[in-house]
C-alpha cells in the first residue's frame, strides 16, 4: 500500500494526487473544543453561579484535557469552595468532577455517559445540537457524595475546532478538482457537519461502515464522501479500494504539517506555472497573428518576402528561457485571481495584440512607402524586420511586468534582469551589425539597414502601444493578476 497513515508522502506527491482522504479526528480537527453555548436547566442557578461552579470543578481537578481547556478559556475564576474530594478526568466517560465540603457533588461529563434524572427528555432537547455535529456535556449535581442519578444543572454545547488552515486547503483542493474523502471513527453525522464547515463538497453522500462487510466497503469507496464509524482496518480498506479503482490517494492522518507544507509548495508551483504559461502563450498568439498577416501580405504582393522575421524567434527563445526559469523558482505564494482562460483573455491576448500591432503598423508604413505615398526611411524589408524585432523585444517587458504583479523584491529584480538581457542582446547585435556591415550571425537583426527616422518611428510606436496595453489591462484585467 503506497501511502499509508504514518507516511502519506512516501511515494506520491500532492501534485499527482486525484484523491485526498482526511482523517476527521486527526487531520480536519486539531483536538481542541469550542464552547458554543451554555443552556441552563435548573432555574435556581443563574449563569454567574454556574460559571463559578464550573471554575471550582476545573480548579479542583487541575488537569489538561480537551473539555477542561475549552472551559478554562471562559470560566477561569478563583476558587470559592473548599474541596473534599476530586474526581480526575476519565477518558472513557469523558467526565470529571468534585465533592465540596458543603456536601454538594458536581460532575461535568459527556451527556451520554452520565447518569442523570430525566435523561430521555434531556437527550431529546439535545437532538438539534447533535444534528449540527456538536457534542453536549452536562453539568450535574448531587447533594450527597453520589455519582448516579444526578440532577442536571446545565448543558454545555461544544464543537470540535477545525484547523486554522484547513478551509483554505480544502478550497484549493476543490479548485483543482481533487476528490476529497473524510473518514471518522465517530458518527457519520458529526463527521459530515465538520466536513461541511471545512468546505468539503457533497457531504450528503455519507455512510456508516459500522455494519458493512469488507466487500461492501470496497464496492462503495468511490460512491461516498463521508465515512463514519470507520476504524483503522476500515480506513485501510477504503484507501486500497480507491487505489484499485485507479485513484492516486493521499491519506492525511497525523502528518498534517507535512501536508500543509506540500500544499503550499504545490500552490507556489501552480502559480509559477500560471505566470510562465501566460508569458509563453502571449508569444504563441503573436506567432499566429504574424503568420496570418505575413501570408496575406505576401500573397497580395503588399510586400516582398517578409518571412525574415523568423529570426526574431531565436532572440525571443533566449528571453523566454531565462524568464521561464526565473518565474519557476519564484518563492512567492500569491493566489491566482480568475481562471487561466480568463487571464489569457485579459493579459496574454492584449499583450500579443500589442506586439502584433507594432509589426502591422511598421508593415503598413513600408507598404505606403513602396507606393510612394510617404517617405519614412523604410527602404527595404530588412529595415522592417529590424524595426519589428526591436519592437517585439522591448514590448515583451511590459507584458512580463504585468504577469509578475504584484511585484515583490524578487519579481522586481527578475523583470529588471530580463529587460537588461533583452537590451544587452540588442546592443550587442547592433555593435556587430554596424562594425561588420551585416546582420549578426546569432540573432540576425539587420541594424545596418536602420537610420534615424526608423529609430524614431519605432520608439513612437512602442510608447503608444505600451500606453494602449496598460489601458486595456486596467479595463479588462481589473488591476492585479494575483492576490496581495
Amino acid at each position: 500500500m503506497s501511502n499509508k497513515i504514518n507516511n502519506p508522502f512516501a511515494f506520491i506527491k500532492l501534485s499527482q494526487a486525484t484523491t485526498v482522504c482526511f482523517d476527521k479526528e486527526n487531520a480536519l480537527c486539531d483536538g481542541e473544543l469550542i464552547i458554543k453555548q451554555l443552556v441552563i436547566l435548573d432555574e435556581k442557578n443563574n449563569e454567574s453561579e454556574i460559571s463559578q461552579i464550573i471554575s471550582n470543578v476545573l480548579n479542583t481537578v487541575g488537569e489538561r484535557n480537551p473539555i477542561a481547556d475549552a472551559l478554562k478559556k471562559q470560566y477561569d475564576f478563583e476558587q470559592s469552595a473548599e474541596v473534599k474530594k476530586a474526581y480526575s478526568f476519565d477518558y472513557e466517560t469523558r467526565s470529571m468532577g468534585a465533592t465540596f465540603k458543603s456536601g454538594k457533588t458536581y460532575i461535568i461529563g459527556l451527556i451520554d455517559n452520565i447518569s442523570i434524572k430525566n435523561k430521555e427528555s434531556i437527550l431529546k432537547r439535545c437532538e438539534e445540537y447533535i444534528k449540527q455535529g456538536q457534542d453536549v456535556y452536562v453539568l450535574a449535581q448531587s447533594f450527597v457524595e453520589n455519582l448516579n442519578d444526578l440532577d442536571p444543572v446545565a448543558l454545555i454545547v461544544t464543537k470540535e475546532h477545525i484547523r486554522d488552515t484547513m478551509k483554505q486547503s480544502i478550497q484549493w483542493l476543490n479548485d483543482h478538482n481533487v476528490n476529497i474523502k473524510v473518514v471518522s471513527s465517530g458518527s457519520v453525522l458529526k463527521a459530515s457537519n465538520i466536513a461541511y464547515d471545512a468546505g468539503v463538497k457533497n457531504v450528503n453522500r455519507q455512510v456508516s461502515v459500522e455494519n458493512m462487510s469488507i466487500e461492501d466497503i470496497e464496492g462503495n469507496a468511490d460512491k461516498y464522501v463521508i465515512f463514519g464509524d470507520a476504524y483503522r482496518e476500515d480506513k485501510d480498506t477504503i484507501i486500497d479500494a480507491l487505489e484499485n479503482k485507479g485513484e492516486k490517494v493521499i491519506y492525511i492522518n497525523e502528518d498534517f504539517d507535512n501536508f500543509s507544507k506540500s500544499l503550499k509548495e504545490s500552490k507556489r508551483i501552480n502559480n509559477n506555472l500560471h505566470r510562465a504559461g501566460l508569458f509563453l502563450i502571449t508569444k504563441a498568439i503573436l506567432a499566429v497573428f504574424l503568420t496570418v498577416m505575413l501570408l496575406i501580405g505576401y500573397n497580395t504582393k503588399a510586400f516582398d518576402n517578409p518571412f525574415g522575421l523568423y529570426r526574431y524567434f531565436v532572440l525571443d527563445a533566449l528571453i523566454d528561457i531565462v524568464a521561464v526559469i526565473l518565474l519557476m523558482i519564484d518563492k512567492g505564494r500569491n493566489e491566482v485571481k480568475g481562471t487561466f482562460l480568463f487571464n489569457i483573455l485579459t493579459i496574454s491576448l492584449p499583450g500579443a495584440f500589442m506586439m502584433f500591432m507594432a509589426s502591422l503598423a511598421i508593415f503598413i508604413l513600408y507598404a505606403m512607402q513602396r507606393n510612394d505615398t510617404v517617405s519614412f526611411g523604410l527602404y527595404s524589408v530588412n529595415t522592417v524586420i529590424a524595426m519589428s524585432m526591436i519592437a517585439f523585444t522591448v514590448l515583451s517587458i511590459p507584458v512580463l511586468h504585468k504577469i509578475c504583479h504584484p511585484l515583490n523584491r524578487y519579481r522586481r529584480v527578475m523583470t529588471i534582469t530580463i529587460a537588461f538581457i533583452a537590451i544587452i542582446s540588442l546592443v550587442t547585435s547592433a555593435i556587430i551589425s554596424y562594425t561588420s556591415h551585416k546582420a549578426d550571425p546569432l540573432f540576425g537583426v539587420p541594424f545596418m539597414e536602420m537610420n534615424g527616422p526608423t529609430y524614431l518611428i519605432t520608439t513612437i510606436i512602442v510608447i503608444v502601444l505600451i500606453g494602449l496595453y496598460s489601458a486595456l489591462y486596467q479595463i479588462f484585467g481589473k488591476g492585479e493578476l494575483y492576490e496581495n
